[in-house]
Formats: structure tokens, C-alpha cells, sequence
């Protein structure tokens, strides 16, 4: 007489098995996930600074190449750029809108310390008679770890040079 056996279903010890594994894989996939979105947040507030650098460094090509002078200001976290052109001369402000911590910042060898009250102020920069070097130095107020600099020589045809 042969006695049959119903083993249709699953032991407790295979059960506790499979979740285990399940476990381990599901563990796996979010420390790879969470480590994607991590190294992701980095790099775009990498890359945000970057273009946050090339915009400013744009804004003062531009005031250098298209005014009879102009003045930097660091305040605040904050620069602002009066550029003077025209007979007579007319003068407006640009404020770089972005709070960034300058200090590092060189401009034709003077170093920027915005971390004191005092604002930093380059008075009358004339682009025709003198080209400007400036290490452009931006700290994210918010992550100091976050910082990029950007050297630059910001020229245009000299044209009171004696």
C-alpha cells in the first residue's frame, strides 16, 4: 500500500527564503536609485552654477565691450554693474539677481571679501584704455561646498592707449 503525499503547497522555510531574497533585491535597487538621484542633484547644481558663471561673465563682457566706462559693485551677495556710454553720458545699473558669495573674486589683482559689511566697489573701470583680468569666484550662499571659478581677460580694441 503506497501512501500519496499532497505537496501542492509551500513550506514556511521556502516562504521566509523568498522574502529574504526579495528583500535583499528591493534593498539593492533603492541604494542604487537613491545614489542616481543624489549624484543627479549634484551635477545640475553643478552645472546651474556654471551657466550661472558664463552669464555673469557675459553681462560683464558686455558692459566692457559696449561702454565709455563702467563700475563694479559687490554687495550683499549681490553685483551690480553701472555701465556709462553716450555725450552726455547716460549711466544704468544691472544687478545680477542671483545671491552668490564673491569673495575670491579678482578684478585687475584686488581681491573681493563680501563677507565683511563694506561693499567692494571698482570705480570707473575704462575698457578703452586698459583691458580688465578678472578670476571670477561664485559660492553658492546656500552650500558653500558648491563653488566654481572662472578666469577670464575681458578685452576689447584699445584705443586711448598712449
Amino acid at each position: 500500500m503506497t501512501v500519496k503525499l499532497d505537496e501542492r503547497g509551500i513550506t514556511l522555510v521556502e516562504l521566509l527564503a523568498a522574502l529574504a531574497l526579495v528583500t535583499l533585491v528591493a534593498g539593492i535597487a533603492w541604494t542604487l536609485l537613491m545614489t542616481g538621484f543624489r549624484h543627479t542633484e549634484v551635477e545640475v547644481d553643478k552645472t546651474v552654477l556654471q551657466q550661472d558663471a558664463n552669464l555673469i561673465i557675459t553681462s560683464l563682457s558686455n558692459a566692457h565691450r559696449r561702454s565709455a566706462s563702467y563700475t563694479l559693485t559687490f554687495e550683499a551677495d549681490k553685483l551690480k554693474i553701472e555701465t556709462c556710454k553716450g555725450v552726455p553720458l547716460t549711466c544704468e545699473v544691472n544687478t545680477i539677481d542671483k545671491e552668490y558669495n564673491f569673495t575670491g573674486t579678482t578684478v585687475n589683482g584686488t581681491v573681493i571679501d563680501t563677507a565683511d559689511a563694506v561693499p567692494d566697489v571698482f570705480p570707473i573701470l575704462n575698457p578703452t584704455e586698459k583691458h580688465t583680468q578678472l578670476l571670477l569666484v561664485l559660492t553658492d550662499v546656500h552650500n558653500p561646498k558648491r563653488t566654481i571659478s572662472v578666469e577670464t581677460t575681458l578685452t576689447r580694441i584699445l584705443t586711448g592707449m598712449k
